[in-house]
């Protein structure tokens, strides 16, 4: 049951896919910001639900050790970012004029290699130096509860985690928290780990591999709606609670139709890989975005918008490129490395 899931790495591909293009498209489509915030913002559900669901996989049924999930867990994810956080803080102090957002601060700079949110000045949000960090405090908080809980069952960590972060959402709506940790830990965005997490459970019990495949175009149908609902909603704002239940409905038909259908979908190497790199393009693609925007649009004019759009397009494959080159380079080896530490 721990072995990888071929289509569950396909599903980390496309959510690293679409948190690259939404980026992307943030160039020509500076006005559309619904269109492309909403993109990126279902990549991160998708990532979040993927997430719940492995976690569960991983572990099994029953109780597990706390401390060598929790070592492993860092290995993977610290140090990229760390790489990464450092790297961002550098060219800010050396060549600030880079940024728009990002301005350097040593204090913000600890608080974001530890994981712990704050009010960042120049982003106007709960972002770290390195902006898409967001994402990471939000797994790393979600390891932590979930290794509190190894002593229980899967079933008795799931309906614990599920009560836990539907209180702590719930507590959001209601008071609207303003400082910055009980404001980004009262979200109800670690509700997508939870639904990933009972996916999983379903997985190991069986009752995906039974049911989805009778059920596919149920489930097909039930997944265009909800996406169709995640977008369509404007209240004038793109986290909005109605848009985010649409959309995360629509990553749990996902997982459970390549989770139910693992046997039956071909295997599609090249997507594979691509998954197996997404932590490396979702690191790099910031970087390399902007680089090949800014690098086109100072050699063939930058208020033409033909040339915009075709930079933002041809820094798609170029971003995943770069993230599947430091994948090889970088990551893997590392990871091999690590993983006897773990």
């Amino acid at each position: 049951m721990t072995s990888k899931l071929h289509t569950i790495q396909y599903l980390r591909a496309i959510a690293a896919g679409l948190v690259l293009i939404s980026h992307a498209l943030l160039y020509p489509t500076a006005e559309e910001v619904l269109l492309h915030a909403r993109l990126g913002w279902l990549g991160v559900i998708v990532f979040f639900v993927v997430s719940g669901f492995i976690m569960v996989v991983v572990t099994g049924p029953g109780k597990f050790a706390p401390g060598q999930f929790l070592r492993r867990r860092v290995l993977r994810v610290v140090p990229l970012y760390w790489a990464f956080t450092l790297l961002a803080a550098a060219l800010a102090v050396t060549l600030p004029s880079l940024f728009k957002t990002t301005v350097f601060d040593g204090l913000q700079m600890l608080l974001s290699l530890g994981f712990i949110p704050f009010y960042n000045a120049g982003s106007h949000g709960l972002h770290p130096l390195y902006k898409l960090g967001w994402t990471l405090n939000y797994e790393m908080f979600f390891y932590l509860s979930f290794a509190l809980l190894a002593l229980l069952g899967a079933s008795g960590r799931i309906w614990v985690l599920t009560l836990a972060y539907l209180a702590l959402a719930l507590v959001g709506q209601a008071l609207h928290p303003q400082d910055a940790i009980p404001a980004f830990y009262t979200s109800y965005l670690p509700l997508a780990f939870v639904a990933g997490a009972w996916l999983g459970f379903a997985h190991l019990k069986g009752w995906l591999e039974k049911v989805v495949p009778g059920l596919t175009w149920l489930l097909a149908l039930v997944g265009i709606v909800a996406l169709v609902d995640g977008f369509a909603i404007d209240r004038g704002t793109m986290e909005d609670g109605l848009a985010f239940i649409g959309l995360l409905l629509f990553a749990a038909v996902l997982v459970a139709l390549a989770a139910g259908m693992e046997r039956s979908l071909p295997r599609l190497p090249l997507l594979e890989k691509l998954g197996d790199a997404s932590y490396s393009i979702y690191l790099t693609h910031i970087f390399v975005v902007a680089g090949v925007v800014g690098v086109v649009r100072l050699l063939f004019g930058a208020d033409n918008p033909w040339i915009v759009w075709g930079a933002a397009m041809a820094a798609i494959p170029v971003g995943i490129a770069a993230g599947c080159l430091l994948y090889r380079l970088i990551e893997e080896p590392l990871l091999r490395r690590l993983r006897r530490l773990a």
